[in-house]
């Protein structure tokens, strides 16, 4: 379980601290990007995005799941790694973007691992 919980969070880090060659970017309007790509669906690039952002962060759910956390503390930690993650972005890692919904999909990521494990784990 905990070799679970450290995969998750290893692969979150790999796939969200690397750089790119473009600039840094900020989105603080909540579902900004999402609202815009509904609303003129030419490029789905940015609902792909969505839909990783929330399965990045599955496998960090159910391990918390797996270890017994509560989901108010899973998504609390969610929260919490996401935080971290989009700071780090924002002071350290050249071409990303920190955003907003970023903040809100990976924890529903986070929330969603956890309760599809609901039932699946004992105790």
């Amino acid at each position: 379980m905990n070799l679970a919980l450290i995969a998750s969070v290893a692969g979150i880090m790999a796939l969200t601290l690397n750089p790119r060659s473009e600039d840094n970017n900020i989105q603080l309007v909540p579902l900004g990007d999402i609202v815009a790509a509904l609303e003129s669906p030419v490029d789905e690039t940015v609902l792909l995005a969505a839909a990783a952002n929330v399965l990045l962060f599955l496998p960090f759910g159910a391990a918390l799941n797996m270890r017994g956390l509560s989901l108010p503390k899973t998504a609390l930690l969610g929260f919490a790694l996401t935080v971290c993650v989009e700071g780090a972005q924002l002071l350290f890692v050249s071409g990303r973007t920190t955003s907003v919904d970023d903040l809100l999909l990976n924890t529903l990521g986070a929330v969603l691992g956890h309760a599809l494990l609901w039932g699946w784990v004992p105790g």
